[in-house]
């Protein structure tokens, strides 16, 4: 997430889940207006003027709308906490966990142009800083931003608040970057998005670019291309929402510098894939259906994804998952169980 714009904390061009069961959920503890969609990240356009206590996670922030909690003036706390249980049938067996607890502080007063985030995320192991950056908004559509930044990749978001279902599409996240520490240029209209992130390595210049269009109501469409020492990947993908239903898919296409363990694979060096989704609301209870088809130079990976979801309270979200994988060896069934209180 490389999107901060006046006032905002990081509105992640990852999120553009707008139609997913836990975005509602936290779209409901939002006082803020927000329009169709916002521009990110996870999954949706944004009103630049409107939204001057709107806050992102992850993203992308990690991504993700997230309630506010006002502890100052100009200082609000917001965070969730993510609880699974997983089983697969192999060898692997279940297992009960704190799939995350995360919280951020985002300090942006109200008459300066400057505004600044810090988000710490607990997965059970360890804690770590994520979102952590300082944004200058030179006008209401051009922001600078430095520090630790989400990348431009992705339709799914990298905090749990922005995913339609519990598991990623591929055996682990399937984009090349996360959170890099960079600087970014961003420039947001209602039709259109345009950003750029730069950031150092041991090597060389690492860099992302993003095209985004939102010109048309309830249709989100991204673009993203990154050059980095150890991989080149381009990123496209696509939502449209239409009253209850939203239909997405998207596209990854990365070659790595060279073989390892890459995206949830053993020892691979390029990746193409294609994912499809769909969800419907009915009210409080949702379903979500995907499909996802990865090739590899070490083989192919197919994933087929049901995950029914339902919204308890204004906090609370739980949802069931299956998913039926085709690896060509162990062709697991994996099934999951989420809550998540967002706050």
């Amino acid at each position: 997430m490389r999107l901060n714009l006046p006032q905002v904390v990081q509105v992640a061009y990852q999120v553009l889940n707008q139609g997913s069961p836990k975005w509602e959920l936290l779209k409901l503890n939002t006082e803020n207006e927000i329009m169709n969609h916002l521009i990110t990240t996870p999954s949706n356009t944004f009103q630049k003027g409107k939204l001057l206590m709107l806050f992102a996670c992850s993203a992308f922030i990690g991504g993700n709308l997230k309630a506010e909690i006002n502890i100052a003036e100009d200082l609000s706390l917001y965070g969730y906490i993510d609880m699974a249980y997983t089983d697969m049938d192999t060898a692997s067996g279940s297992e009960t966990s704190v799939a995350e607890y995360e919280f951020g502080l985002n300090f942006t007063p109200e008459e300066s142009d400057w505004s600044a985030v810090a988000e710490i995320s607990f997965d059970g192991t360890d804690a770590r800083f994520e979102t952590a950056t300082i944004t200058f908004a030179a006008s209401e559509e051009l922001s600078f931003s430095a520090g630790n930044i989400l990348s431009y990749q992705g339709f799914e978001t990298f905090d749990a608040t922005g995913l339609y279902q519990f598991s990623y599409s591929g055996p682990s996240v399937l984009y090349s970057a996360g959170y890099a520490v960079g600087a970014s240029m961003d420039y947001v209209t209602d039709d259109f998005a345009v950003g750029i992130w730069l950031g150092d390595t041991d090597s060389d210049v690492s860099s992302e670019f993003l095209l985004a269009y939102t010109g048309v109501e309830g249709l989100t469409a991204k673009f993203i291309y990154a050059d980095d020492p150890g991989y080149e990947t381009i990123n496209f993908w696509a939502s449209y929402e239409t009253g209850d239903l939203t239909l997405a898919t998207e596209y990854v296409d990365t070659d790595y510098a060279g073989f390892g363990d890459n995206a949830g694979f053993t020892n691979i060096s390029e990746l193409e894939s294609m994912m499809f989704l769909a969800y419907y609301s009915f009210g409080s209870a949702g379903l979500t259906g995907r499909y996802t088809d990865a090739e590899t130079d070490m083989g192919d990976y197919q994933k087929v994804t049901i995950s029914p979801s339902f919204t308890f309270s204004d906090n609370v979200l739980g949802l069931l998952e299956v998913s039926f994988v085709d690896d060509g060896d162990t062709d697991p069934t994996e099934f999951a169980a989420e809550i998540i209180f967002t706050f």
